[in-house]
């Protein structure tokens, strides 16, 4: 391999027979967005690849978390000019096809993804397919977006081929003429290992460890296991994988999967559990030593240095050491059991589950969004629904039916803002509450500027278009909600009901036998000291001290009766207050 610093770009050449493929690789991607900005990027790379695409072509791109690729395969010539081109366009954005693009990007269908989950909505978390940004961002903020983050400092071109490239690629001086730093990778938004409500059709573990050839020859060990268990020998599914993501350079993130068939998907999952959760403890010195063959194979073809261009185009933009092919082999070569379960471990224990099949399979917590404790506030109902959203100074608590989400302001990620007045408010953790003017009786549009706009950063407001506001509901709808409501406040207070009778009548029984005891205790505690004080115990037995330990006795006793009496109300005024506390809470 060798490396060439032309004036505007670094670039790496390895040689190899055969068609040229190159490649531009830059230091940006979806972590470094916002909520608000989210498919800058994408929509940057759209809008390059509409001015260089032409019919017969083999040209792709992706956007992942820190790095965006694009790459092209054809004959060297063609893949010269097509890199020229494509740097002219960065250079000078065609932004008069962003409306095809913008559309065409908003279509992708969203898989399930774990990241919101792990990060919540911000860097790391946002994901390859959050294109909310696409309503805000103004073409001059996408055109110094390309100028910004896809500077030739910020850029490595890649090249295979028969021979030594000749290039001069147009591509902007960026602001600071040197490569940006990746986002730091932060901890989870939630105590792992969990459960995520992902969705999909598949079971899948996601992970974040450290990026280590063990990382690599535990991903095979696992593939290789799933596949005998889940494939081989039950035919539960038709494919396993294990992919490993590039982050920052130091962290990478691992997920493992496995397709799933409704018939067998629950003793699928529960398989593919038991097998990840054995190589915590017992990884067979036989299923290293295949995977790691498995791996060291790749190392026997020939043009090593143009294997591997890629990993290290992109190992030098994220600022981490580029080994030679020898070093990456014996890397892989020194791998033991010992570094394969001390990692499984890290895999178990950092891991989101997913699975469309049941939930606590691995005795983890369940996450769910807008769990927070509810805010008090100004309570507006829905009138098509069972519904109602209190606001207040620090936040919002949507209550659907006895689901409570709560949104606070200093956790937003988002405020996206309806051109009607409606709005929908964001978390970071992907919790969303709706505000809907047409579907409340008491809430208008005037009213949300001074109930959420203005606790909310204007930089987080996305504006996006709709065709129009719900329409309000009709008449059969709005009974049917406002009979749901009726229905579930009945119930719940029932539920408080019971709850009251059954204390206040636990607490007769403990009344009347504290009654008798006290009395007893009084009549006899009384009897026993009147008759020592006097010093007239015999005179007692006989008869003749009877009235001078009444006269003890009696008021001792009237007090009793009367504390347990107070005591008897007070229980009845509590069970009164718990009513009443519960039909507030309804």
């Amino acid at each position: 391999m060798t490396a060439t610093t032309p004036t505007r770009a670094r670039v790496l050449y390895a040689q190899r027979p055969g068609r040229t493929v190159g490649g531009l690789v830059f230091r940006v991607g979806y972590a470094d967005e916002t909520l608000p900005t989210s498919g800058t990027t994408a929509l940057v790379v759209a809008l390059a690849l509409r001015a260089v695409e032409r019919p017969g072509l083999d040209i792709s791109a992706s956007v992942g978390p820190t790095v965006t690729h694009v790459q092209v395969s054809a004959a060297d010539e063609r893949v010269r000019s097509t890199l020229r081109e494509l740097s002219l366009a960065l250079a000078d954005l065609p932004v008069r096809h962003r409306a095809t693009e913008t559309r065409a990007l908003e279509e992708r269908t969203d898989d399930g993804a774990v990241q919101p989950w792990r990060f919540g909505l911000r860097a790391y978390g946002l994901g390859p397919s959050q294109f909310l940004g696409l309503h805000r961002v103004t073409d001059d903020e996408l055109r110094g977006w390309a100028r910004d983050r896809f500077a030739a400092a910020n850029a490595v071109v890649w090249v295979t081929g028969e021979t030594a490239p000749d290039l001069d690629l147009a591509l902007p001086a960026g602001p600071t003429g040197t490569t940006l730093p990746p986002p730091e990778v932060v901890g989870p938004a939630a105590p792992l290992p969990a459960e995520a409500l992902a969705g999909g059709s598949r079971v899948l573990w996601d992970a974040v460890v450290p990026d280590t050839p063990a990382l690599t020859v535990l991903a095979e060990v696992a593939r290789r296991a799933l596949f005998q268990g889940l494939r081989q020998d039950r035919g539960w599914t038709y494919d396993v994988s294990a992919v490993i993501g590039t982050l920052d350079g130091r962290q990478a993130s691992l997920q493992i999967a496995a397709g799933l068939r409704p018939e067998t998907a629950a003793q699928a999952t529960g398989e593919f559990l038991d097998t990840l959760g054995r190589l915590r403890f017992a990884v067979a010195d036989d299923e290293l030593q295949s995977a790691r063959a498995h791996l060291l194979a790749a190392y026997e073809e020939p043009h090593q240095d143009a294997m591997w261009l890629h990993d290290d185009a992109v190992l030098t933009l994220l600022g981490r050491p580029v080994p030679a092919p020898a070093e990456r082999r014996s890397a892989v070569a020194r791998v033991t059991v010992e570094d394969v379960r001390e990692l499984a471990r890290q895999v178990w224990d950092s891991g989101l589950l997913v699975t469309p099949v049941g939930s606590g399979w691995a005795g983890t917590e369940v996450l769910r969004t807008g769990a927070g404790e509810p805010l008090p506030g100004k309570a507006f109902e829905r009138v098509d629904v069972d519904a109602t959203i209190r606001v207040g100074e620090d936040g919002v608590t949507l209550r659907d039916g006895r689901r409570t989400t709560t949104v606070r302001f200093d956790e937003t990620a988002a405020l996206v803002a309806y051109p009607d007045g409606g709005r929908l408010l964001v978390g970071l953790d992907g919790a969303r509450v709706p505000f809907e003017p047409t579907l409340h009786d008491d809430l208008r549009v005037t009213d949300l500027g001074r109930l959420v706009d203005e606790h909310v950063d204007a930089a987080l407001v996305v504006p996006v278009p709709r065709p129009a506001a719900p329409g309000r509901p009709d008449q059969e709808v709005i009974k049917q909600a406002s009979q749901a409501r009726a229905a579930r406040e009945v119930d719940e207070d029932g539920l408080g009901r019971t709850t009251g009778l059954l204390a206040l009548a636990v607490g007769k029984v403990v009344v009347v036998l504290a009654l008798v005891l006290v009395l007893l205790a009084a009549i006899g505690g009384t009897l026993f000291s009147g008759a020592v004080a006097l010093g007239e115990v015999g005179a007692w037995l006989d008869g003749d001290g009877t009235w001078d330990t009444l006269a003890v006795v009696i008021p001792t006793g009237l007090v009793s009766a009367g504390v347990t009496w107070l005591s008897y109300r007070g229980i009845l005024r509590l069970g009164g207050e718990d009513k009443d506390k519960n039909e507030a809470a309804g």
